[in-house]
């Protein structure tokens, strides 16, 4: 009896450790796809306001539509506290907040969202250029992170939980 206890309970250890492998893997995915997100936006409304001056609630709401990710989850809420009448930069600052990113990414997010729509056209067409590039870096960084590590650490969780369940059955 104290034998099937004990390989039940390494069968659950191990399938804890690979879902903790998971959680992390997606991270690094998450991450990836909230850059991906930003310079696609950043292209998508580099061209409605230099074309079309299509004006940034329009903009955002047609980006979003039908995404999920952070990124859009981050633009939506941004959206919604512009339309109730937020300052532009607090709300930057607020929702960058909210973001699962670094420190120093969220501080540049911040920065991002709150001059968007109250610069000159020509200084925002530059400004959005440049952020497109520096996300599209940032992008390539984290998929790069998101292979190397985050199937490194999703394989050394399995290797721990069999570890686990060898120790124990």
């Amino acid at each position: 009896m104290a034998d099937v206890l004990r390989l039940i309970a390494g069968g659950l250890l191990g399938l804890l450790c690979c879902y903790g492998g998971i959680l992390v893997k997606r991270y690094y995915a998450d991450r990836e796809k909230f850059y991906r997100d930003a310079e696609q936006f950043a292209a998508v409304l580099s061209g409605e306001i230099g074309f079309k001056k299509t004006p940034l609630p329009a903009v955002i709401s047609r980006f979003t539509e039908g995404k999920t990710g952070g990124f859009c989850k981050v633009l939506t809420a941004f959206s919604a506290k512009l339309s109730a009448g937020v300052q532009q930069s607090a709300a930057a600052r607020e929702e960058a907040e909210h973001a699962r990113l670094k420190k120093e990414e969220k501080k540049q997010l911040a920065d991002f969202l709150s001059v968007l729509g109250t610069t000159a056209l020509s200084d925002q067409l530059d400004g959005l250029r440049r952020a497109r590039e520096e996300f599209g870096a940032k992008r390539a960084k984290c998929a790069e992170e998101s292979k190397r590590l985050g199937g490194m650490y999703f394989k050394l969780a399995v290797l721990i939980g069999i570890a686990l369940i060898v120790i124990l059955a």
